[in-house]
């Protein structure tokens, strides 16, 4: 059983051998940058519409609500949602709540986003018990975006070879 090859082989030969491994180094820092920024904005935005990647927020509970004086779960004064952001370091990217933001009581953000993404179960000192839902706001929107960021690195390479 052969291989049988199509295309213009010899293209290809001087594309790849003409300082490709520096132009897909550039294209894939830039389709990583891309879609870094897509992801920010979706999940903001996911957020916002109370139904990050298509899949709505548990309900808050009337209590929460009167509480906060609203029913819009992740959003209270806005610390959470503008500490949402994105670092590139070099083909790779961290997007959501970076280590060191804090709301105005001192809070670290990537707990409270930890609690909101995965629930919590909350034992007080009084023996009640809290139950807090998971309220996924980030896992949703890499989900759907997947397909999306997927294209933005082909592409990437294409350029690259072209």
């Amino acid at each position: 059983m052969g291989m049988k090859r199509t295309g213009d082989w010899n293209e290809l030969k001087r594309n790849v051998g003409s300082n490709f491994g520096a132009r897909l180094a550039v294209e894939l820092r830039k389709a990583t940058t891309k879609n870094a920024i897509i992801l920010v904005r979706a999940i903001k935005k996911g957020i916002i519409s109370q139904a990050p990647g298509g899949q709505k927020f548990v309900a808050l509970s009337p209590s929460t609500i009167a509480n906060k004086g609203s029913s819009k779960a992740l959003i209270d004064e806005g610390y959470l949602i503008n500490a949402i952001t994105q670092k590139i370091m070099g083909d790779k990217a961290i997007v959501g709540l970076m280590r060191g933001a804090t709301n105005k009581r001192g809070e670290d953000l990537v707990n409270i986003g930890a609690v909101m993404e995965f629930g919590a179960t909350i034992r007080m000192p009084n023996g009640t018990l809290i139950v807090i839902p998971a309220r996924p706001f980030l896992h949703p929107v890499f989900d759907e975006m997947r397909g999306e960021m997927v294209g933005n690195y082909r592409k990437a390479i294409q350029k690259a070879v072209a």
